[in-house]
């Protein structure tokens, strides 16, 4: 069998969790024994450096077309990602997609496609105009819709498909989500921290959907105890801070807390990346959250900051928790259930 990856979230610059979960499934999908050929397609001015584990059956091609200009192509119909693949090394069986994308409106072999979450239907207001203009522009339902199968990373997201989107409930498939950071001994005096260095970490910058206010105002509030006055809030995200994977960890590892008060996640990642080096989560009660975030997680009203703030009070007053146990075969087992889809679609 010849699969088509389309593998432009690995060249995405942020690197965020699309990005972080992509990588995580597809190193695990080369890797697999059954060494079917797997073709990797990117687009864009320049062609990007995968990072993937080398293999013999396993090829990286890139389309030199500007990123705009395939857009543009692909809403045209005028160009296809299975197409353009055809083209050039022979016959293809079907696709996985990682990510909703311009994949181009005439794609014809059948695909699985990967749902991070359907938030974009769910509350629309939550994204600027021109991320609302891309998810129609891209016609992501459509796009949902055709798939052959949709693989999910939550039971809450695969919920929302069927109830959003009437997908049978057959043609989902929830997968297991494995560890996306490794331990990182940056020292937080690399981030040019307050001198007593102790902080409790955000993640959402300036997305309406992460609710940054309610972290602010409960930390704000947590200052005017004395106990409480020196510890500092940092915020990250895509359009504030943009660490990197090692800094990444390193935030994490050295944060008091880490708070989550999303109005809605299709899986929550960040709790997870924070959980594995042993640091507090307090979390949102919407969304996916209750359902996959790690054990030991304290839950919060996400539109009540007293509640955070009571939250924070039990938190930093009690023992750092251990990590929680992670599945080491979480990868592994995603993997084998996108090849056995892969092979299903076809047959």
């Amino acid at each position: 069998m010849r699969w088509l990856i389309d593998a432009r979230p690995l060249a995405d610059p942020a690197q965020g969790g699309v990005s972080r979960v992509t990588r995580g499934l597809l190193e695990a999908f080369i890797s697999l024994e059954k060494k079917d050929e797997i073709a990797l397609a990117t687009t864009g001015a320049k062609k990007p450096c995968l990072n993937l584990p080398h293999d013999a059956a396993c090829r990286h091609f890139h389309f030199h077309v500007p990123n705009k200009l395939w857009s543009i192509g692909a809403i045209a119909g005028i160009i296809a990602l299975d197409r353009e693949a055809e083209r050039r090394i022979g016959k293809i069986d079907a696709a996985f997609l990682p990510n909703l994308g311009f994949v181009g409106a005439r794609q014809s072999r059948p695909y699985v496609l990967l749902l991070h979450d359907l938030s974009f239907l769910i509350e629309p207001r939550w994204f600027s105009l021109k991320t609302r203009l891309w998810h129609k522009a891209v016609n992501a339902k459509r796009l949902i819709r055709r798939a052959a199968h949709l693989l999910a990373v939550s039971e809450k997201t695969k919920r929302d498909a069927i109830r959003l989107l009437n997908i049978p409930a057959e043609r989902i498939t929830v997968i297991p989500i494995g560890q996306t950071l490794n331990f990182s001994d940056i020292p937080p005096s690399s981030f040019h921290l307050p001198h007593s260095s102790k902080y409790i970490l955000a993640m959402g910058g300036n997305d309406p959907r992460k609710n940054i206010r309610t972290a602010i105002a409960a930390v704000e509030e947590l200052n005017r105890a004395p106990v409480f006055a020196d510890i500092h809030l940092i915020i990250i995200g895509r359009d504030i801070i943009r660490p990197s994977d090692n800094e990444l960890a390193s935030l994490y590892r050295n944060a008091a807390a880490f708070l989550y008060p999303s109005w809605y996640e299709g899986y929550g990642l960040p709790l997870h990346e924070a959980a594995q080096f042993g640091t507090p989560c307090i979390a949102s009660t919407a969304g996916a959250l209750p359902e996959t975030a790690p054990a030991g997680t304290i839950f919060a009203d996400p539109a009540k900051p007293h509640h955070w703030v009571e939250a924070l009070r039990i938190v930093l007053s009690s023992p750092r928790p251990n990590p929680p146990q992670l599945d080491p075969q979480a990868w592994q087992k995603a993997a084998e259930i996108l090849r056995d889809k892969l092979d299903c679609i076809v047959k």
